[in-house]
């Protein structure tokens, strides 16, 4: 029915007195990652996430913290790590899990082993009950426990029912509840044991919003380990690492984490995870993660090597490998977060669905349990990836299901009945971590008997008399096939596309990747999404226009297609910075799926002069550079800026960049490219791509100088190539980038083919020929297998500036009998490193900051500070301009007013440094620019 965002603790009390007022549902939501459906409901849902999030008050004497439910996770360490301490849970999804939801689902993590689970550190909560009355409930003594009792209203009808049925069912709680750490189904009655301190802000704890509304969390701190060292241990089996799990857990591990082949694999379909995979061996069918804390780094290494030589007197283990090192550890583990969603990136309609991934039993029975459960994989003609927490026996299993036919539907409640009936065999639990939700709730009466269950139903009744709090969770649930995103009758379109997305399954179902994972949710690290960190709207994430994409194509929601204004206007603020392709783990590419919904919009709806105009921006190059210096005074002058706000919308607060009186190609008309050399030794084909063609030919004329000071032989041109088409792309005109693409494919394979490197300055123009090309030309190269091979040897010809020089230096360094060598003079000490949004996605950073280690003295750091906000063309635009400034706000601008003047910026990318002067008013160089004023030496 509708959204509410929250502003204050009172507007919390206004949504909860309405929806009791006219009868409506209330789900409360907290970072909408949940595995099992908690946060899916009817009526209203209420988001905390954006307004209510800070924290309130920290006590570092006490160790305690108040905090606000929206508040992240790693934000909230973020503020506490300065103090030494930290909030014990550690879940994956860290970097955008909100408190509020760790509360409602009892959230643990990977080292749970050591610091348990959430309910363990909530001292008390502030919560709004069905009525709209607000309580604060924490440690009560008999006397206190007495008073609230006594009390009149619903919060002592709640007190009351709570210590009665506690009381009234001791035996049976003692028989039903599993004797397990990781158990959060249910309600917590065992948590009011007689003798055991009452706090009925344990009961609201893993109750998923059902029983109450949460505003406020009193939570105990911890100290920060102070050393950490991570033992990876190999196996050619996953049961094998199971096996091994109680002998290691003997040596007291902080975290024994799992991860099997099926996950491992898919970690090489990751860009960003593949270059994290560095530190295995072999190709192992698991590895288990060991992690030890200590006092002091002295502590570690005995610890160590006990439990090294104890596994290899066991024989447990193929391959042992000791990691120390702090950055080598956070990569390590970094793969391991990234599991959560590269398990669920499977292509096509048959996804690994996490249903009965959140079971846990006793870690000594864990390889016979997991045994059993394969074979009911098995069995039902399936496979699954298995990873998660070996050392409390909580492993995470999804199986490969098609839930868009009826066999599948029939299959997924099979396997979960099935895997129920195990959980029960060896005394677990079905929800161990992800909570009961909409998957596990129809289970609880055949877990908990008919007497248990009858209680959780009179408790839910007490606390929420209406039923309105998230109503079909833990009690009262629907089946388990009733709320299917697909089910049977789903049917996925078949959509035209000038891109190819035949590796998806076509365009539906590279939008239909989204599993909701949420990893776009993220403010602190990374670059997705850069708008949403901008206005923390769901919509602005890659998950929302991925969900408005699905419903579009499907015609649901009102919404009748691609071309709907709706999903147009939804799409608006994505910035295309391709950081989606690389950073989520189910690898959905908005950026091209944009401009799909931009091309097919505009052919329904007329193309907007604006779009035009920058569509074309090496035409207005070409022509600025043949009119400067008058077209510099035109354009820059402050009537041109008020002109062009008035026609086509750009924002007069832009200084646009000034065309160069000379372009690069007539600079350096002698290196101009005609012919393929024959000459059998390749070199380097240096592109003058738009912005440094007529904008900046300074730089080219400095890449050219280091590559030739390299060794390198060197060609510009060819000399009719056009512009990559990256505007065209951008601004959804992919007819016109198709012919492009084409021209230019037929102008650089010869020299693909006689090994010439194809490089240029500008990140985005070359990696636009490397990603996009082929993925553009694909309906010529479906008919021609000569076409694909032209497309495919030409991008794989592609480097970037750094990549190219960094490999030339290599060779160069390896000549023995070569005179002279590039070398580089002391310059700056300190060197800022501004990534592209595009070459930080698909070829990494580490080609850039290698090089400029290079430079004697110099402290290279990488900002890592996410998308500078002007993305091309988005930055320019009016009603785009205060996003633009506040996405580059989020990190970037801080980060830099923050440093020294004396600190050099190296920003590889035209837009990054126009945004960087803008905002700051610190001048930012390109790597070639600052390397060739460094640079000696050379042939």
């Amino acid at each position: 029915a509708g959204v509410v965002l929250p502003r204050t603790e009172a507007d919390v009390v206004a949504v909860v007195r309405e929806c009791v007022r006219f009868r409506v549902p209330l789900t409360a939501r907290g970072g909408g990652t949940s595995q099992a459906g908690q946060s899916i409901g009817p009526g209203v849902i209420l988001d905390a996430s954006k307004h209510l999030n800070r924290v309130l008050e920290v006590d570092a004497a006490t160790r305690r913290a108040r905090v606000q439910p929206g508040c992240v996770l790693d934000g909230l360490n973020a503020a506490l790590r300065p103090m030494g301490l930290q909030f014990a849970p550690d879940i994956s999804t860290a970097n955008r899990a909100t408190i509020g939801g760790m509360v409602a689902n009892n959230s643990s993590g990977a080292r749970s082993v050591i610091y348990g689970k959430t309910i363990d550190h909530v001292l008390e909560l502030k919560v709004v009950l069905a009525d709209g009355s607000v309580i604060r409930c924490g440690p009560l003594d008999g006397p206190g426990l007495g008073a609230k009792c006594a009390r009149e209203g619903l919060e002592g009808a709640c007190y009351r029912a709570v210590r009665r049925l506690a009381a009234e069912h001791a035996e049976e709680i003692e028989r039903r509840y599993p004797k397990i750490l990781r158990r959060v189904g249910g309600y917590n009655l065992d948590s009011f044991r007689a003798g055991a301190a009452f706090n009925l802000a344990h009961l609201f704890v893993g109750s998923e919003g059902t029983l109450g509304v949460v505003v406020e969390a009193t939570l105990r701190l911890v100290e920060l380990p102070r050393a950490r060292a991570t033992l990876v241990i190999e196996f050619a089996e996953l049961l094998d690492a199971l096996a091994a799990t109680p002998a290691i857990l003997a040596h007291r591990p902080a975290a024994v984490e799992v991860v099997d082949r099926y996950v491992l694999d898919s970690t090489k379909l990751n860009p960003e995870a593949a270059r994290l995979r560095d530190f295995l061996r072999s190709d192992p069918g698991a590895i288990l993660l060991v992690e030890l804390y200590g006092e002091g780094p002295d502590e570690l290494p005995p610890r160590l090597g006990a439990l090294e030589a104890d596994l290899r007197d066991r024989g447990l283990g193929d391959h042992l490998l000791r990691v120390t090192d702090p950055a080598a550890q956070a990569r390590i583990w970094k793969l391991r977060t990234l599991a959560l969603g590269l398990s669920m990136a499977e292509k096509g309609d048959a996804k690994a669905i996490s249903f009965v991934e959140d079971t846990a039993v006793a870690p000594e029975h864990l390889r016979d349990y997991i045994a059993e459960f394969l074979r009911i994989i098995a069995r039902h003609g399936t496979r699954a990836g298995v990873y998660a927490h070996a050392s409390v026996g909580c492993l995470h299993v999804r199986p490969v299901i098609d839930m868009k036919s009826e066999a599948g539907v029939r299959r997924f409640e099979a396997i979960a009945a099935e895997v129920a009936d195990l959980v029960l065999k060896y005394g677990g639990a079905l929800s161990g971590e992800h909570g009961d939700g909409l998957v596990r709730s129809p289970f609880q009466e055949r877990l908990y008997g008919p007497v248990l269950y009858r209680a959780f139903r009179e408790l839910k009744r007490t606390f929420d008399p209406l039923g309105l709090l998230n109503p079909g969770k833990i009690v009262d649930a629907p089946p388990l096939a009733t709320n299917l995103r697909y089910g049977a009758g789903y049917a996925t379109p078949e959509v035209s596309t000038l891109f190819d997305f035949s590796a998806d399954g076509g365009l539906a179902r590279a939008a239909e990747l989204c599993a909701g994972v949420g990893e776009c949710r993220k403010t602190r690290t990374g670059t997705m999404c850069p708008s949403y960190q901008a206005t923390r709207d769901e919509r602005d994430s890659t998950r929302g226009r991925a969900n408005v994409l699905r419903l579009a194509i499907t015609g649901q929601a009102g919404l009748s297609g691609l071309a709907d204004p709706a999903a147009r206007e939804v799409l608006d603020l994505c910035l295309e910075c391709k950081a989606c392709k690389a950073e989520c783990p189910t690898n959905v590419d908005m950026a091209r799926l944009k401009a799909e919904v931009l091309h097919r919009y505009h052919r329904e709806h007329g193309l907007p002069l604006r779009n035009r105009v920058f569509g074309h921006v090496a035409g207005l190059g070409r022509w600025g550079c043949r009119l400067a210096p008058v077209s510099n005074w035109a354009m820059r002058g402050r009537a041109g800026r008020r002109l062009g706000e008035a026609l086509l919308g750009i924002d007069h607060r832009r200084l646009p960049p000034a065309f160069a009186g000379k372009t690069l190609a007539r600079r350096l008309a002698p290196f101009l490219a005609g012919e393929v050399p024959d000459d059998p030794s390749p070199g380097i084909l240096l592109i003058p791509d738009t912005f440094a063609n007529y904008y900046e030919p300074d730089l080219g004329e400095a890449a050219v100088a280091l590559f030739r000071r390299a060794g390198c032989r060197v060609a510009l041109g060819p000399r009719d190539l056009r512009c990559c088409g990256r505007p065209l792309i951008s601004n959804g005109l992919l007819d016109r980038a198709v012919e492009l693409a084409r021209h230019n494919v037929d102008r650089l394979v010869a020299w693909a083919d006689r090994g010439w490197r194809i490089v240029a300055c500008e990140p985005s123009c070359l990696l636009t020929i490397k990603d996009d090309y082929p993925a553009l030309l694909r309906a010529e190269a479906r008919r021609r297998a000569e076409a694909r091979r032209r497309a495919e040897a030409v991008a794989e010809s592609c480097l970037t500036f750094e990549e190219a020089l960094e490999s030339a230096l290599a060779e160069a360094e390896g000549i023995a009998d070569r005179p002279r060598r590039l070398g580089f003079v002391e310059g700056p000490r300190r060197i800022l490193v501004q990534g592209h949004c595009h070459q930080r996605a698909l070829v990494g950073m580490g080609p850039t900051l290698r090089l400029l280690r290079r430079v004697p003295g110099a402290e290279v750091v990488d900002l890592d500070a996410g998308c500078c906000g002007l993305a091309g063309s988005f930055g320019y635009e009016v009603e785009h301009y205060e996003v633009s400034r506040l996405v580059g706000e989020q990190r970037l601008f801080p980060a830099l007013r923050g440093d020294g003047p004396e600190a050099a910026v190296v920003a590889p990318g035209f837009s990054c440094r126009l945004q960087i002067d803008h905002f700051t008013g610190r001048f930012a160089t390109h790597t070639a620019e600052l390397l060739s004023r460094l640079g000696t030496g050379g042939a």
